[in-house]
């Protein structure tokens, strides 16, 4: 007679549960065969876990009636780590005559250094005095690795450029999930995976919101996590760019394992001068007071504003004109021309260098200016100086 080897698996998710093992039985009965397929003892070969999930299957070889079979692990290719093998047992193989038949059982719970691995494991079962009377059946064990992902449809772009004002909000919805479909939770950090890139001073990358996912095995299950980085660029941080970045993890990973399995999104920002976005609560005055100018100067700089008292939070407001400095221009003359002092030059405008109480300009220069309407006796005094005419008239622009 021959061995009969076949699988009973005895918990855990398989794929393609009717799939066809193709195993040989030697000499094997119809009568055999039929109670195999009706205890399951033909799974599919190849087995699918993620990380967290116990599988627990069992090994059987028949050889007949008073004749000895014994059954092991074939060491190439093994096991995978902390998988565990039981010693040979007896079964009853066939209810209706009593055989035995030997068995062995594997349990094996994957994890988390051993996501994306594939492993194989074979069993061969012989006769003891007939060693070349052998049947072997292996097994693959697959465990799903995360695939971090940003959905595109909900998150925004990578790459996006954007141009706003100080105080103005800018808002970036950020929505990850596991695209390999195993319910991975996966989550949201500054900067790319070097560490460069973070998010600008006083931006936050906060947690919106979860959606849940039936759990498999121990991990978290996560259908979706929600992110917002949220930045109000601050008076000084004009006029720059800033370019930063965000990256997608999966909670399990540790090490370059997170990196190889992440992706990032980097994002652009323009910081502009003359532009200013109010706050809850602010109004009108209180951006004029921040600028050391008057509303008035600021209701005539907004023609769309019908009612100064009654402007709406996150209001964005053109703090002035903008004027493009000329070969021959100094900030005296500029701040004498256009009604407005030095000191509210260097207050709009943070990125001029100062020297020796001295604001250092090149043709070219964007300068914002806030030009007095309601002038006092120490403005008229801060604001006085020489002024020649110029034939061409200033370049402004709004």
């Amino acid at each position: 007679g021959g061995i009969v080897a076949c699988c009973l698996l005895l918990g855990g998710w398989v794929g393609g549960a009717e799939a066809d093992l193709n195993v040989t039985f030697m000499n094997a009965t119809e009568a055999q065969r039929s109670w195999c397929a009706s205890t399951h003892c033909l799974p599919p070969p190849d087995i699918h876990l993620v990380v967290g999930q116990n599988s627990s299957f069992r090994v059987t070889a028949y050889l007949g009636v008073d004749r000895n079979v014994t059954m092991g692990v074939l060491s190439d290719p093994g096991l995978p780590n902390d998988a565990m093998v039981s010693g040979e047992q007896q079964v009853v193989w066939h209810n209706g005559t009593g055989e035995e038949a030997v068995f062995r059982e594997v349990h094996f719970t994957a994890s988390p250094p051993q996501a994306g691995l594939v492993y194989r494991v074979c069993f061969k079962a012989y006769e003891p005095t007939n060693q070349n009377n052998t049947d072997t059946f292996c097994v693959t064990i697959s465990v799903a690795a995360p695939v971090p992902s940003f959905d595109l449809n909900l998150t925004a772009p990578n790459g996006a450029v954007m141009e706003v004002g100080v105080g103005c909000p800018v808002r970036l919805k950020l929505v990850v999930a596991d695209a390999g479909g195993s319910g991975y939770c996966v989550d949201v950090r500054s900067g790319k995976f070097d560490g460069s890139m973070v998010v600008p001073p006083m931006g936050q990358l906060m947690h919106v919101s979860s959606t849940a996912a039936p759990m498999i095995g121990t991990h978290d299950g996560c259908a979706a996590n929600e992110f917002e980085l949220a930045w109000y660029p601050q008076k000084g941080q004009e006029p720059h760019d800033y370019e930063y970045c965000v990256h997608a993890r999966d909670t399990l990973c540790d090490g370059l394992a997170c990196e190889q399995r992440g992706v990032e999104r980097c994002y652009h920002v323009r910081v502009v001068k003359c532009r200013y976005c109010l706050g809850t609560g602010e109004t009108i005055m209180h951006a004029a007071a921040r600028y050391h100018t008057d509303w008035l100067q600021l209701w005539g700089a907004n023609t769309h504003i019908r009612n100064p008292d009654s402007v709406p939070s996150w209001s964005e407001l053109v703090l002035g004109p903008t004027y493009t400095v000329q070969t021959g221009d100094t900030l005296q003359g500029i701040s004498s021309r256009f009604g407005t002092t030095l000191g509210a030059i260097l207050e709009a405008n943070a990125d001029i260098e100062v020297v020796d109480n001295q604001g250092l300009i090149v043709p070219g220069d964007k300068l914002c200016l806030l030009p007095y309407v309601c002038w006092d006796d120490s403005i008229l005094s801060s604001a006085a100086g020489a002024h020649t005419p110029r034939e061409a008239p200033p370049r402004v622009e709004f």
